[in-house]
């Protein structure tokens, strides 16, 4: 049940994300907060790079990294949360599939290695959650909510749906 629930959590904690993204202005949202910070604009379209990128090499599409980049890009701030939430539950159903496969990962040098499936998609998840920490450092530079959402909160809140 474990990864199941990891899946899960990954689209719980992507909304608790977003819900606090959907609240900046247009301004906020692309606002470079300083050189080592970026902005949350560039943090949103890195994790949707990485995700897209983790989906490219599943099923082995011929688009390239730099055609998702220039799409991102270009996307509206309220289209690129709603792709992002997609991709998340995309995410979220992969967990809860059969992930008995392996996947053959090209290095930068040209060799490759193999890696689970389900490691593979693990790697997304931890990965979002570092720039889900990114996220907060701009928040909190912008003197806004920051997001809240721990593993453990996660399950704090289902429990509370529960009781209803």
């Amino acid at each position: 049940m474990g990864i199941i629930n990891l899946g899960k959590y990954h689209l719980w904690a992507g909304n608790e994300s977003r819900k606090q993204l959907e609240k900046l202005s247009d301004e906020e949202f692309s606002q470079n907060l300083s050189p080592n910070i970026g902005s949350v604009r560039e943090k949103v379209e890195h994790i949707l790079l990485a995700i897209e990128s983790c989906f490219l090499r599943i099923t082995k599409s011929s688009s390239s990294p730099e055609e998702i980049v220039n799409q991102l890009k270009s996307t509206p701030n309220k289209e690129l949360l709603e792709h992002w939430e997609q991709r998340d539950k995309d995410i979220a159903e992969a967990f809860q599939q059969n992930m008995k496969r392996s996947i053959r990962i090209q290095r930068m040098d040209e060799s490759s290695f193999v890696m689970n499936l389900d490691d593979y998609y693990l790697q997304y998840i931890l990965h979002t959650i570092y720039h889900r920490g990114q996220l907060n450092y701009c928040l909190k530079k912008l003197k806004k909510e920051r997001i809240n959402a721990d593993y453990i909160y996660y399950f704090d809140e289902l429990d509370i749906q529960e009781e209803k």
